[in-house]
């Protein structure tokens, strides 16, 4: 009894150690060790009080493995509301853009100036700034860059938190002469949808680098063996069209349905389950289904 309060103390405590890093430095695999310290420690509390409250005499790992399983549940239906009540809101699934100016786009701290300094310095040529509104004062930006051949598409993406601080993330581009596009990014918010076929989509949400990112899009593009296109630099209705096309892709899917009558994107059941799916990878292996 004595070991299950313990162990409930100390992985309460590196929870709260950890996460409190991971936010400050920008550390993804700290929230990974978070999430699984979060998970035990109430594993191993909720052993603890069936034992101190004589609720049952199995033995202390049988009720460590129920306490598991009840936190599996009980954040699974945290997701599955958080799914609803995306459902219920006047959010776009896949929202259009439109032009912006770069105004107050990027956040005063260290890691936004390296991120400049290193596009600057890598002679990367800022092509412009859109933006995609999901609800009023909330919006998700990006500033789009060309590399020096114009082979490459760096997309810094601004997406504001719940504390109101921005968050940078980056998704390259490129494209053959197929018409196949090879996409690369670092978001680390669930998606849980489907790519058209000719999409080739790589996802690292524990990769911070904006090098080594490119270093491995780089490497996908040597590996592919074919040639790649310059990269228009009027590029607004390109990304609408990609949006488009998610949009066809996924509601042909299943992902979700769309009726006259509701007047808005509903995520259907499958849909809902693989973006509960995603959110248990992003939280606990770091990874997605692409």
């Amino acid at each position: 009894m004595f070991a299950e309060e313990k162990l409930s103390v100390i992985f309460l405590a590196l929870y709260f150690t950890t996460y409190f890093f991971a936010n400050k430095h920008t550390i993804p695999v700290l929230k990974l060790v978070a999430h699984w310290c979060r998970w035990f420690s109430f594993a191993f509390f909720f052993s603890y009080l069936l034992v101190i409250f004589e609720f049952s005499s199995r033995p202390d790992w049988v009720h460590f493995i129920i306490g598991m399983g009840l936190w599996f549940i009980l954040e699974t239906l945290f997701f599955r509301v958080s799914v609803q009540l995306l459902n219920s809101s006047e959010v776009p699934l896949f929202p259009k853009y439109q032009r912006d100016s770069i105004d107050n786009l990027w956040p005063i701290n260290n890691r936004a100036l390296k991120i400049k300094d290193y596009l600057l310095n890598e002679s990367f040529e800022n092509i412009g700034v859109i933006k995609a509104e999901l609800m009023k004062g909330f919006s998700i930006r990006q500033s789009m860059f060309l590399g020096k051949t114009k082979k490459v598409r760096v997309n810094v993406v601004f997406i504001p938190n719940a504390k109101n601080e921005i968050k940078c993330y980056f998704s390259l581009f490129s494209i053959n002469n197929t018409g196949a596009y090879l996409i690369t990014d670092n978001l680390n918010i669930p998606f849980g949808g489907f790519y058209p076929d000719h999409w080739s989509v790589n996802r690292y949400p524990l990769c911070q680098s904006l090098t080594k990112l490119l270093k491995k899009h780089i490497q996908k593009m040597k590996a592919n063996g074919l040639n790649w296109e310059v990269l228009d630099t009027d590029l607004l209705n390109k990304v609408n069209q990609c949006q488009m096309e998610l949009e066809t892709i996924n509601q042909k899917m299943g992902f979700f349905s769309y009726t006259e009558e509701e007047a808005k994107a509903q995520i259907t059941s499958e849909g809902s389950n693989r973006i509960c799916l995603e959110m248990w990878l992003l939280s606990y292996l770091g990874k997605t289904f692409h």
